[in-house]
């Protein structure tokens, strides 16, 4: 039998900041995939990504995700910085 494994076995405590570190909290944050025809994206992905894919109604379709979010009180972690809210998709 396997042993439980316990979430707080594997907690690390956060490091310190430094350097270009950025705090910020995230809102909104959604991870959105899509079915899409690979063979449109062929040449734009280095040849050593490939994207995985599923089969629907008897075709393979490429899997492409999109991560759209909110960064809320966008600023440095080190040095007095403006803050900023402002949306971003990975």
């Amino acid at each position: 039998m396997l042993a439980s494994l316990k979430f707080k076995d594997f907690l690390h405590p956060r490091p310190t900041p430094s350097g270009i570190d950025i705090d910020c909290k995230l809102k909104h944050f959604a991870i959105i995939t899509y079915a899409i025809d690979a063979h449109k994206f062929a040449g734009l992905f280095p040849p050593r990504f490939q994207l995985d894919s599923v089969m629907i109604d008897g075709q393979e379709k490429g899997l492409l995700s999109v991560v759209p979010f909110m960064d809320v009180d966008f600023t440095s972690a080190v040095y007095p910085f403006p803050v900023f809210t402002m949306g971003q998709t990975n």
